[in-house]
């Protein structure tokens, strides 16, 4: 099962979380009930310590799962009380604004179940982690430019379909980065032994 969660950064279009949210069901961490109720979309329910949105101001008859410590932080609190049968997490208003949060938030999605597919977008770009469990696999267009950004050590990372291809290569901090690589083939793949990284992609 794939869930839309919405965070307070950067706010993608209305008509886009219209149309997610007229396939899959959405969440929404603290602020980004705003931005749900601005695009008339009702979330499953919202999740946070509401020091960004009061609850009080939100529908009557939305779900609210108040948490007041302040150890995790909200998207984390949401990550929480996601289903089980929650394998596809999808994450909008998870970039832009503060690059603190930003920083913040893929340490945290790093941190997530590896057999689960997680992937940050918004209306430029899109950033797709990559595990041992769940390698990067798409079709894309030739001439365009990804880039492979591994926040931790990663043991054997394998790309085909790039103009600069690894074959079973570490990569990490100190060692070998993968900024602005460029899409030759019309398909590429990222395979990688261990650890976690994010593949960066324009829209």
């Amino acid at each position: 099962m794939k869930a839309v969660l919405v965070l307070n950064g950067e706010p993608p279009s209305l008509s886009r979380l219209k149309s997610l949210a007229s396939r899959y069901d959405v969440y929404a961490a603290d602020g980004g009930a705003e931005v749900c109720r601005t695009a008339g979309v009702r979330p499953k329910w919202v999740a946070g310590d509401f020091d960004s949105q009061s609850p009080e101001g939100l529908p009557e008859d939305w779900k609210v799962l108040k948490f007041l410590e302040q150890d995790r932080t909200d998207f984390q609190k949401l990550l929480s009380t996601l289903p089980e049968t929650v394998r596809e997490i999808m994450i909008l208003g998870g970039l832009g604004r503060r690059l603190d949060h930003l920083l913040t938030n893929l340490l945290i999605a790093s941190e997530v179940d590896g057999d689960k597919e997680v992937v940050f977008e918004s209306e430029r770009e899109r950033l797709i982690r990559v595990t041992p469990a769940c390698p990067f696999r798409s079709p894309l267009s030739p001439g365009s430019t990804l880039s492979i950004i591994p926040l931790e050590k990663v043991e054997a990372v394998r790309t085909t379909g790039l103009k600069w291809n690894l074959k079973d290569q570490p990569m990490g901090p100190g060692g070998q980065l993968g900024q602005s690589n460029q899409v030759e083939d019309a398909f590429v793949e990222i395979v990688i032994g261990a650890g976690t990284l994010f593949v960066w992609l324009e829209v």
